[in-house]
C-alpha cells in the first residue's frame, strides 16, 4: 500500500508542476502585454504640464520608469518559471520533444549587441559622471545610454518569449497612431487642440521633433500598410480594415506633411518594395495601386487645403513642396489610376502576366539605382572641382558641405572622425554607450570640438544623424555587427514569414522602414522602443508559441 501511494504522490508532483507553470506564464503573458500596451498606447500619447520643452527627456524619463519597473517584476517571474519547467521536466522523467532551435539569427545577433553594449561601457572614460552625461545613463538630457540600450533588449527578448499573441493589440497601437497622427496634421495647419508649451514648428504632435515624429510615424504606418496589404478581403476583417485605411490616410497625410525628408525616402522605398511583393499576386497589384491612389489623394487634399488657405501651413521643405504643393499629385494619381485599371483588367480576363509586371518592377528598380549612382558621382566630382557640372553646381545637393544634406556633412564628417580617433580596442567597443557627445565635447580631439562647438554652438552634438554609423561610434565594430544584423535578419526573416503569417510581415516592414529612415537620422526612445517592440513581436511569430492564438 505504501509502495502504490509513493506511485500516486510520484505521478502528482509532475501534474502540480505542469499547473503551476501554466499558471505561471499566464501571469507572465498578462503582466507583459500590460507593458506592450504602455509602450504602444501611453508612451506615444505621453505629455507634462511643460509641454514641448522637455519632451525627449521627460519620454525617455517615462520608459525608463515603467520599463525598469516592468523587468523587476517580469524577470524574476520569468526565472522562476523557467525553473519550474526545468523541474517538470526532471520529474516528468522523460524528455521533452525537441522543438526550434532554442536561439534563432536574430537571437543571436541580439546577444552580440548585447555583450558590445556591456563592453563598451566597461571600456568607457565617461562612466563617471560629466556636464555631458555619463555612458550609464547616456548624453544630458538624450539619455541613451547603458540603461536604456539594456531595456531596449529586455523589450524584445520579453515579448519574443512571453507573449501569447493577440493580434488584437496592434488594433489599439494603430487607434494610438491614429490619434497622434491627426494630431501631427492638424497641427502643421496651426491648429493646435492641446496647446502645448514652446510650440513651433519644429515640434509636432505629441512626439515632439519632426525628426523624431518622422521616425515613429513611417514604423507604424508601414506596419498598417503591410497588413492591409496582406489581408484585405478576408472574411470578418472588412470593418477593421475600413478603419485602418482611414488611418493609414491620415498617418500618410501627415506623413508628406511632417517636413523631414527622411521619411519620404523611406516611403519610396517601401512603394518600391510593396510593389515587388505583389508582383506574383493580381490581388495584391491592386491593393498595392489601390494604396498609390490613396497617398495620391491625400497629396491632393493637403494641395486644395493649401490652395484655398495659402498661409496655413506651419512648415515647408523640398519634399513637402513637391508632393503638396506642385502638379505631382495629379501625375501620381493618374500613374495610379492606370496601374490599377491595368491590373484589374488583366486579373478579371485571367492574363495577369508575372513576368510583365517584374520586368517594370525591375527596370524601375535599376534605374532608381542609377540615378542614385548618377548622383554621388555628380556630388563627388563638383565637390572637388567646383562648378564643374553646369547649372547643376549651384544647388545645395550637388556640394558636399557641412550643411549639406540638412547638416548631415558635419554630423557624418564628425561621426567618422570620432570612430578613426580610436586605437584598436577603441574601434573593437566604440566609445561608450551614447558617448559621441561626451567624446566630442571632451576635447579629447581639440579640432573636432572647435569644429562642433563652431558650427553648433552651444548645442551638443549627441549622435551622428545616421543610426548605423552612431552605433559604430558609441559600441563600434562589435556593436555595429550585432545591431546591424540583428535589423537585417529579422527583416528577411519576418517578411519571408509574411506570406503565412501577416503580422510577422507587418512586424518586418516596420522594421525596414525604421532602418530606411534612419540612414537619415537616429536612436530615440519613441521609435527604438516601437521598433524593438516589433521585433519582439515578429520573433514570437516566427517561435510559433504553443499558446493560444488569441484574437
Amino acid at each position: 500500500m505504501k509502495l502504490a501511494k509513493g506511485n500516486g504522490d510520484q505521478k502528482k508532483k509532475p501534474a502540480f508542476m505542469e499547473r503551476l507553470c501554466g499558471i505561471l506564464q499566464d501571469l507572465l503573458d498578462i503582466l507583459v502585454s500590460l507593458y506592450m500596451l504602455t509602450l504602444m498606447v501611453v508612451l506615444p500619447l505621453y505629455t507634462t504640464e511643460t509641454g514641448y520643452r522637455h519632451i525627449g527627456t521627460e519620454k525617455c524619463m517615462f520608459f525608463r520608469s515603467v520599463s525598469l519597473t516592468a523587468c523587476k517584476v517580469i524577470l524574476p517571474l520569468g526565472a522562476v518559471w523557467l525553473l519550474c519547467r526545468l523541474a517538470r521536466r526532471f520529474l516528468s522523467g522523460r524528455r521533452e520533444k525537441a522543438g526550434r532551435s532554442v536561439l534563432s539569427a536574430t537571437d543571436a545577433f541580439a546577444l552580440v549587441y548585447l555583450a558590445a553594449v556591456v563592453c563598451s561601457y566597461l571600456h568607457s572614460s565617461f562612466r563617471e559622471k560629466t556636464q555631458w552625461g555619463d555612458a550609464f545613463y547616456g548624453a544630458l538630457g538624450w539619455y541613451l545610454g547603458l540603461v536604456t540600450q539594456l531595456l531596449f533588449l529586455a523589450v524584445y527578448f520579453m515579448v519574443s518569449r512571453l507573449w501569447q499573441r493577440r493580434d488584437w493589440m496592434i488594433g489599439l497601437w494603430m487607434l494610438a497612431l491614429g490619434a497622434v497622427t491627426l494630431l501631427g496634421y492638424l497641427n502643421r495647419f496651426g491648429v493646435n487642440p492641446l496647446r502645448m508649451e514652446g510650440a513651433s514648428p519644429q515640434y509636432i504632435s505629441t512626439i515632439g521633433n519632426i525628426n523624431w515624429y518622422c521616425g515613429y510615424i513611417v514604423t507604424g504606418v508601414s506596419l498598417l500598410a503591410y497588413d492591409i496589404w496582406q489581408e484585405w478581403g478576408k472574411a470578418g476583417k472588412k470593418r477593421v480594415h475600413g478603419a485602418g485605411l482611414v488611418v493609414l490616410g491620415i498617418g500618410l497625410a501627415s506623413l508628406v506633411t511632417q517636413g523631414s525628408s527622411s521619411g519620404i525616402v523611406a516611403l519610396l522605398v517601401l512603394a518600391g518594395v510593396f510593389y515587388l511583393l505583389s508582383v506574383r499576386d493580381a490581388g495584391k497589384m491592386r491593393r498595392f495601386w489601390s494604396g498609390c491612389i490613396l497617398l495620391s489623394g491625400v497629396c491632393l487634399l493637403t494641395w486644395v487645403i493649401r490652395r484655398i488657405w495659402p498661409g496655413a501651413i506651419t512648415y515647408t521643405e523640398g519634399t513637402t513642396e513637391l508632393l503638396t504643393g506642385s502638379p505631382l499629385p495629379f501625375l501620381m494619381l493618374g500613374v495610379s489610376l492606370m496601374g490599377w485599371f491595368a491590373a484589374y483588367q488583366s486579373s478579371r480576363a485571367g492574363r495577369f502576366r508575372t513576368g510583365i509586371w517584374s520586368f517594370i518592377g525591375i527596370a524601375a528598380w535599376t534605374a532608381a539605382g542609377a540615378v542614385l549612382v548618377l548622383f554621388f558621382v555628380l556630388l563627388a566630382v563638383n565637390t572637388r572641382h567646383p562648378g564643374s557640372i553646369g547649372a547643376l553646381s549651384e544647388m545645395g545637393a550637388f556640394i558636399f558641405d557641412a550643411s549639406w544634406g540638412s547638416n548631415r556633412g558635419i554630423t557624418w564628417t564628425a561621426g567618422i572622425t570620432c570612430f578613426l580617433d580610436q586605437d584598436i580596442p577603441g574601434k573593437l567597443v566604440g566609445v561608450g554607450p551614447d558617448s559621441m557627445a561626451m567624446y566630442i565635447h571632451s576635447g579629447v580631439n581639440p579640432a573636432l570640438k572647435q569644429t562642433v562647438e563652431e558650427y553648433f554652438g552651444r548645442f551638443m552634438l549627441t549622435n551622428a544623424h545616421n543610426e548605423w554609423l552612431t552605433v559604430l561610434i558609441n559600441e563600434g565594430l562589435l556593436g555595429a555587427v550585432g545591431y546591424i544584423g540583428l535589423m537585417l535578419t529579422a527583416i528577411c526573416r519576418f517578411l519571408k514569414k509574411g506570406k503565412e503569417d501577416a503580422l510577422a510581415g507587418a512586424a518586418g516592414m516596420g522594421i525596414l522602414a525604421y532602418t530606411v529612415n534612419n540612414i537619415f537620422s537616429f536612436q530615440q526612445v519613441m521609435s527604438t522602443s516601437a521598433v524593438f517592440l516589433l521585433l519582439g513581436i515578429g520573433e514570437c511569430c516566427l517561435r510559433g508559441h504553443q499558446n493560444t492564438c488569441k484574437r
